[in-house]
């Protein structure tokens, strides 16, 4: 079980060509929990959930300049309602699964993923889901390996996610960690979504970033802490935090 905690924000999105624009900007605070639990030898029970907190400045919901200008040829007196700010404090993802051993061959182990997501309606904008229930299903594949006798490890996940903000997606999640000491493991992730037939672009991309140290404080008990930042996408915000957990195996 992983429980963990981000931060994050930002002030900063990716635009419709890739290009960093201006936005207002957001704060959230979010609590997760991540279990797997072995069913059998070969099959493995994941589950998540997660609650948060979300605060955004106040911003219109349309451009204030072209209401001006059509209330000016109007003849009307010119107003704009005040903006609203976006809050939100409450449940946020629920999901479970299963994984299926497909292959463990020496250095390697290959397995299948499919699990069930779904968010309550005022959650569903705050997260990368459109309408539930959402599909997830992925191939793993994971290597141990050692580098100037260090052991380390890879780990390649290529998923498909149905019902995204922006459609169906392809999912890319790539691990590599490697232990300098016996008590800690320093861990580089990847994680990158494409949705290739996205509503407003022709292709809606999100790629972040994780850099994490995790440190074995007992046989059982592990803590984590990191930085995340969003290095690229299209239609996504620059979004930057740190996070912290703690893994605990029973």
């Amino acid at each position: 079980m992983i429980l963990t905690t981000l931060l994050a924000g930002a002030r900063k999105a990716y635009g419709p060509d890739g290009r960093i624009v201006a936005t207002p900007p957001y704060q959230k605070l979010e609590a997760r929990a991540y279990v797997e639990h072995g069913l059998t030898d070969w099959l493995t029970f994941v589950g998540e959930g997660s609650a948060m907190r979300f605060s955004g400045a106040a911003a219109w919901s349309y451009d204030p300049l072209e209401a001006l200008i059509a209330e000016a040829k109007a003849g009307l007196p010119l107003w704009l309602p005040p903006a609203t700010a976006t809050r939100y404090q409450g449940l946020g993802l629920g999901a479970a699964g299963l994984r299926l051993r497909l292959l463990d061959e020496g250095a390697y182990v290959v397995s299948a993923e499919a699990s069930v997501r779904t968010a309550s309606q005022a959650a569903r904008r705050f997260l990368d889901m459109r309408q539930p229930p959402q599909a997830d299903a992925r191939l793993l594949m994971g290597r141990k390996f050692e580098l100037f006798g260090l052991a380390g490890f890879l780990d390649t996940q290529l998923g498909f996610r149905s019902g995204g903000q922006n459609g169906n997606e392809f999912r890319l999640d790539l691990t590599a960690g490697l232990r300098p000491f016996e008590r800690l493991l320093i861990m580089g992730q990847s994680f990158s979504a494409i949705a290739p037939r996205g509503a407003r672009t022709g292709a809606i991309t999100e790629q972040k970033f994780q850099l994490s140290a995790v440190f074995e404080a007992t046989p059982s008990i592990s803590v984590q802490i990191g930085r995340v930042a969003a290095l690229g996408g299209v239609n996504a915000p620059a979004e930057q935090g740190i996070i912290s957990a703690i893994w605990w195996r029973y």
